[in-house]
Parts: C-alpha cells; sequence; structure tokens
C-alpha cells in the first residue's frame, strides 16, 4: 500500500471513530427553555418552562413537580411548585379525559415543555404539554 493511500486510510478511519465515539454534531435550532411562574392575587397563577429549565433556573428556589399517585381509593393528581419563595399545591379535580390524558403525559415526558394554569380555587383548569425538534 502506497504512503497515499495509508493516509487517506488513516483518515478515513479517524474520521470513522470519532462518528462512532459520539463526535459531536448538530444542526437546526436551539432555543433554551426558561422557567417562569406568576401568582396573581386572587390565587390564580400559571407555570411554564421544562423539568431542566426549572432545574436551571436562577430563581434558587425554582421547583415544579408533577404527581398522579394511583391508590385503591383512586388516583390524585397535582402540581407542586416553588418559585420565588413562593409555595403552591394546585390540584387537577375534572372528569375530563382529555384534561386528564394531558396530565398524565405531562408526568410521564421527560423533558417537554409543560404549561400549567390553576385558578382561583387553585384547581388546574388547563395544562398543555408540547415537543419541538429544537433542543431545549
Amino acid at each position: 500500500m502506497s504512503f497515499k493511500a495509508q493516509t487517506g486510510f488513516i483518515a478515513a478511519a479517524a474520521c470513522a471513530l470519532t462518528t462512532l465515539a459520539g463526535g459531536s454534531a448538530s444542526a437546526g435550532l436551539s432555543s433554551p427553555s426558561t422557567a417562569t411562574c406568576t401568582f396573581y392575587s386572587d390565587g390564580s397563577g400559571y407555570c411554564s418552562g421544562t423539568l431542566k429549565a426549572f432545574r436551571n433556573s436562577s430563581d434558587s428556589t425554582a421547583l415544579l413537580t408533577l404527581q398522579s399517585y394511583a391508590y385503591s381509593g383512586g388516583t390524585s393528581r397535582y402540581v407542586y411548585l416553588v418559585w420565588q419563595g413562593q409555595t403552591k399545591y394546585v390540584y387537577l379535580n375534572t372528569s375530563s379525559s382529555a384534561v386528564l390524558a394531558a396530565f398524565d403525559n405531562a408526568v410521564a415526558a421527560v423533558d417537554a415543555q409543560v404549561y400549567v394554569h390553576w385558578n382561583t380555587s387553585t384547581n388546574i383548569d388547563a395544562i398543555q404539554l408540547w415537543n419541538a425538534s429544537y433542543q431545549l
């Protein structure tokens, strides 16, 4: 094998090893998610963001927990929130199968974007869950 062929082979092997070893390659839009919560004086409010965004928030108290708890008496669903030192439990009290399914999907989603809104009775009245191809 000639020197030129050996050099080409070595370069190809190095490229293949880099690819197999998980060399960094990314394309597309990157949109870092931010965590946010708003608590209104009437008791209603909302929070939005990914779990990762809450973990990485500049607010050292930031916490978003989506809980679905099944027991012999049924299933309890709630959100536990801490934002800027304020703590809030909001509950899902609905018979809407679409809202229940959306909540259960949000609980199971590893890093989806979640929006939760609650009313003045601290009951969840809207939940939105979405994923996108961009990196959050």
